[in-house]
């Protein structure tokens, strides 16, 4: 990952502590399985490609920006979605200022696939206070506050 990039996009603060808390506590292990490719674009602009692969609540959940580990990391064939969104929308979605049906419906989520298994992803958010969780990170970051209410200096 590139450092020019780290301060562009908000998602690559956030989608690493993501894992960081994921890794650290089990229970926040959701039982969804699928493998999640998310574009993160900004002003259309795509910029950044993540993988979230979830194999139930008994194996540890990847987040990586790298695709070779990901798909090399499932432990079976897992189904894929891959899913288009700004930056801006993603945080705005993580922290539960948006649905994922909202997101979808107004086309600030493009999903290509498993709709169903899209939907799912708002589990990874919402168990055990996850949205509460990303807001106090961005509360206490300074580089992501800023990314996040569009005030950067880049």
């Amino acid at each position: 990952m590139s450092e020019a990039r780290l301060k562009q996009l908000a998602s690559d603060l956030l989608l690493p502590e993501l894992e960081r808390q994921l890794a650290e506590d089990p229970s926040l292990w959701p039982n969804v399985k699928g493998l999640f490719i998310v574009t993160v674009a900004k002003k259309k602009k795509p910029m950044a490609t993540w993988y979230l692969l979830l194999q139930g609540k008994d194996i540890k959940p990847l987040i990586t920006d790298d695709e070779q580990l990901a798909r090399s990391s499932a432990k079976s064939k897992v189904r894929v979605v891959k899913i288009q969104v700004e930056d801006s929308d993603l945080i705005n979605f993580i922290t539960g200022g948006m649905t994922g049906v909202k997101a979808y419906m107004t086309g600030k989520i493009k999903v290509r696939g498993d709709l169903m298994l899209a939907q799912r992803l708002e589990e990874v958010f919402e168990k055990a206070d996850g949205r509460k969780r990303a807001i106090e990170f961005i509360s206490k970051n300074d580089e992501l506050r800023a990314l996040a209410s569009g005030k950067s200096k880049l």
